[in-house]
Protein backbone atom coordinates (compact mmCIF):
# COMPACT_ATOMS: atom_id res chain seq x y z
CA UNK A 1 0.00 0.00 0.00
CA UNK A 2 2.98 2.26 0.31
CA UNK A 3 3.33 2.62 -3.44
CA UNK A 4 -0.37 3.72 -3.17
CA UNK A 5 0.39 6.31 -0.24
CA UNK A 6 3.68 7.62 -1.91
CA UNK A 7 1.27 8.57 -5.31
CA UNK A 8 -1.63 10.13 -3.31
CA UNK A 9 1.16 12.65 -1.88
CA UNK A 10 2.96 13.17 -5.12
CA UNK A 11 -0.72 14.25 -6.54
CA UNK A 12 -1.42 15.97 -3.15
CA UNK A 13 1.85 17.80 -3.50
CA UNK A 14 1.03 18.68 -7.32
CA UNK A 15 -2.18 20.28 -7.54
CA UNK A 16 -1.64 21.81 -3.98
CA UNK A 17 -4.61 20.17 -2.45
CA UNK A 18 -4.34 20.33 1.39
CA UNK A 19 -5.17 17.42 4.10
CA UNK A 20 -7.86 19.45 5.45
CA UNK A 21 -9.62 19.25 2.14
CA UNK A 22 -8.72 15.62 2.54
CA UNK A 23 -10.40 15.54 5.88
CA UNK A 24 -13.66 16.98 4.70
CA UNK A 25 -13.99 14.97 1.38
CA UNK A 26 -13.85 11.82 3.34
CA UNK A 27 -15.09 12.24 6.39
CA UNK A 28 -11.81 11.79 8.77
CA UNK A 29 -10.25 13.94 11.20
CA UNK A 30 -7.35 15.87 10.25
CA UNK A 31 -4.99 14.09 12.62
CA UNK A 32 -6.30 10.44 10.85
CA UNK A 33 -5.56 12.02 7.34
CA UNK A 34 -2.46 13.13 8.71
CA UNK A 35 -1.13 9.28 10.16
CA UNK A 36 -2.12 8.32 6.76
CA UNK A 37 -0.16 9.87 4.86
CA UNK A 38 2.68 9.52 7.02
CA UNK A 39 2.17 6.08 6.54
CA UNK A 40 1.72 5.85 10.45
CA UNK A 41 -1.98 3.94 9.87
CA UNK A 42 -1.64 0.78 7.29
CA UNK A 43 -5.29 1.49 5.04
CA UNK A 44 -7.05 -1.78 4.58
CA UNK A 45 -8.00 -2.02 0.61
CA UNK A 46 -11.67 -0.96 1.43
CA UNK A 47 -10.42 2.65 3.04
CA UNK A 48 -8.00 3.31 0.31
CA UNK A 49 -10.90 2.74 -2.21
CA UNK A 50 -12.89 5.55 -0.30
CA UNK A 51 -9.41 7.55 -0.62
CA UNK A 52 -9.48 7.58 -3.91
CA UNK A 53 -13.17 7.89 -5.04
CA UNK A 54 -12.59 11.10 -2.66
CA UNK A 55 -10.27 12.61 -4.68
CA UNK A 56 -12.11 11.62 -7.93
CA UNK A 57 -10.07 8.26 -9.11
CA UNK A 58 -10.42 4.86 -8.95
CA UNK A 59 -8.02 2.85 -6.97
CA UNK A 60 -5.83 1.51 -9.44
CA UNK A 61 -5.00 5.24 -10.71
CA UNK A 62 -2.77 5.67 -7.07
CA UNK A 63 -1.38 2.60 -7.81
CA UNK A 64 -0.04 2.92 -11.33
CA UNK A 65 3.35 4.11 -12.19
CA UNK A 66 1.14 7.99 -13.23
CA UNK A 67 3.37 9.86 -11.09
CA UNK A 68 4.87 11.20 -14.89
CA UNK A 69 1.22 11.99 -15.57
CA UNK A 70 1.15 13.88 -12.30
CA UNK A 71 4.16 15.80 -12.66
CA UNK A 72 3.36 17.24 -16.43
CA UNK A 73 0.62 19.87 -14.40
CA UNK A 74 4.09 20.60 -12.42
CA UNK A 75 5.87 21.23 -15.28
CA UNK A 76 3.75 23.60 -17.26
CA UNK A 77 2.06 25.32 -14.28
CA UNK A 78 -1.41 24.32 -15.25
CA UNK A 79 -3.70 22.97 -12.05
CA UNK A 80 -6.05 20.65 -12.72
CA UNK A 81 -8.46 19.41 -10.18
CA UNK A 82 -11.39 17.32 -10.29
CA UNK A 83 -13.20 15.95 -6.79
CA UNK A 84 -15.22 13.69 -8.61
CA UNK A 85 -19.05 13.88 -9.85
CA UNK A 86 -21.92 14.18 -7.77
CA UNK A 87 -24.97 12.01 -7.82
CA UNK A 88 -28.11 12.50 -8.31
CA UNK A 89 -29.82 14.24 -4.96
CA UNK A 90 -26.32 15.91 -4.45
CA UNK A 91 -26.97 17.77 -8.04
CA UNK A 92 -30.33 18.54 -7.04
CA UNK A 93 -28.77 20.18 -3.52
CA UNK A 94 -26.23 22.08 -5.26
CA UNK A 95 -28.57 23.47 -7.83
CA UNK A 96 -30.86 24.63 -5.15
CA UNK A 97 -27.92 26.57 -3.55
CA UNK A 98 -26.95 27.72 -6.54
CA UNK A 99 -30.51 29.65 -6.83
CA UNK A 100 -30.87 30.40 -3.14
CA UNK A 101 -27.66 32.75 -3.39
CA UNK A 102 -29.00 34.71 -6.46
CA UNK A 103 -31.30 35.81 -4.47
CA UNK A 104 -29.53 36.29 -1.36
CA UNK A 105 -29.99 39.82 -0.88
CA UNK A 106 -34.12 39.08 -0.86
CA UNK A 107 -33.75 36.03 1.23
CA UNK A 108 -31.35 38.67 3.92
CA UNK A 109 -33.32 41.33 3.30
CA UNK A 110 -29.66 43.31 2.77
CA UNK A 111 -29.56 45.92 0.19
CA UNK A 112 -26.70 45.09 -1.54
Amino acid sequence: MSKFIENVKIYLDVRNIRQTYVSLMTGWEKSRVSKVLNGTIELKESEAEFLAKALGHEMTYFLSDSVKEYRKFEDNGRLAFFAGTLAEDDKKTADKLVEMFRFYDALTMVEM
